[in-house]
């Protein structure tokens, strides 16, 4: 399946170079832009070796279709599984007796094992990326908010006891993480609205809410990352302090993370992204825009302000009832209607 899916993002890598080099041809042929001999010389091969790369991947996928992937999936996993038993029977050793990493780099490792679920396995080297990242963002929690972060965890996994395991695939290692974000945003605020009240400031009314497609068309299109990115400043002008500031854009950039690799997965991990979202209006009051109306409002607000960015191209074929909200809509009215 991960051989089909790279075979396919080539072809889409391929595709569109060969609309781009024909592109500036047509343009060069219509005269609206002029190019040397050399220039479309180079465009001209540029655009036959495109063709030929497009040829080859679609020749590679037909036959990687042609064969039983899964089984084949799952017979690597098993001779893989042999393979492995003793090199995460004896990470953790491995781990302390490395000679490369300094010991706090070393201990952090060793306690992500520890915390990982007992069937996620990570390889040494990724661990000790998560361990390095983990110590530059401070995520170690402190004693006094253990217990705040056990509650999250106990809230989470409530939420997460009737998915489906095979449809999470690859996400375990989020149900590590995702609480540490969760208490990360949760202290933010906290931290925000003890400031106001030390200081007789406005009032805190709560963080504003995001819509969906903006993480749905990211990358795609460039309001989406525009209406992010406003609503990023929004929060940022909501913290009082430099600290406070640099703690958002951290959770910020992290919770961007998880959402994009979640609706990466589309409809399998629905479930899951709802588990997500409930979980941080729980703890957080951090929402999503559900109204419709109020999503056509911001819509409009969206593309007046790109307008006045002098943005070149505005595309208005995009759903803003984005797949994953309609789903979270349905089962929050199906859950209040159970509740009645």
């Amino acid at each position: 399946m991960n051989a089909i899916i790279a075979v396919q993002d080539l072809i889409n890598q391929n595709q569109k170079r060969i609309a781009i080099l024909k592109a500036q041809i047509d343009d060069h042929d219509a005269k609206r832009i002029k190019m040397s001999s050399m220039a479309r010389a180079s465009t001209e091969n540029g655009l036959e070796q495109s063709i030929i790369a497009l040829e080859k991947n679609e020749m590679i996928l037909q036959e990687l279709q042609k064969h039983d992937l899964m089984e084949l999936e799952k017979e690597n996993r098993l001779k893989e599984a042999i393979k492995r038993k003793n090199y995460y029977k004896f990470q953790k050793i491995r781990l302390k007796r490395d000679t490369v990493r300094d010991n706090d780099q070393k201990l952090e490792a060793m306690m992500i094992v520890d915390e990982l679920p007992n069937e996620l396995n990570l390889d040494d080297s990724d661990l000790f990326n998560i361990a390095e990242k983990t110590i530059e963002l401070d995520l170690r929690i402190h004693d006094e908010l253990d217990t705040e972060l056990e509650d999250i965890k106990v809230d989470f996994a409530e939420l997460l006891k009737n998915i489906n395991n095979e449809n999470i695939g690859k996400l375990g290692l989020l149900q590590v993480h995702i609480p540490i974000l969760v208490l990360h945003l949760s202290v933010l605020v906290s931290n925000i609205e003890d400031i106001i009240a030390e200081d007789n400031l406005t009032p805190f009314k709560g963080l504003p809410k995001f819509e969906d497609w903006w993480i749905d068309e990211l990358w795609q299109n460039h309001q989406a990352y525009f209406g992010l990115y406003k609503w990023k400043a929004v929060i940022s002008s909501l913290c009082i302090t430099t600290e406070q500031e640099s703690a958002w854009a951290k959770i910020f950039a992290n919770w961007v993370f998880i959402k994009k690799l979640l609706n990466k997965k589309g409809k399998l991990a629905f479930e899951f992204n709802f588990a997500f979202d409930t979980l941080l209006k729980h703890h957080t009051n951090l929402e999503e825009e559900l109204d419709k109306k109020n999503l056509e409002i911001m819509e409009k607000i969206v593309s007046d302000i790109t307008i006045k960015e002098d943005f070149h191209k505005y595309n208005k074929n995009h759903n803003i009832i984005t797949p994953y909200l309609k789903f979270k809509i349905d089962k929050l009215e199906f859950n209040k209607a159970m509740e009645g």
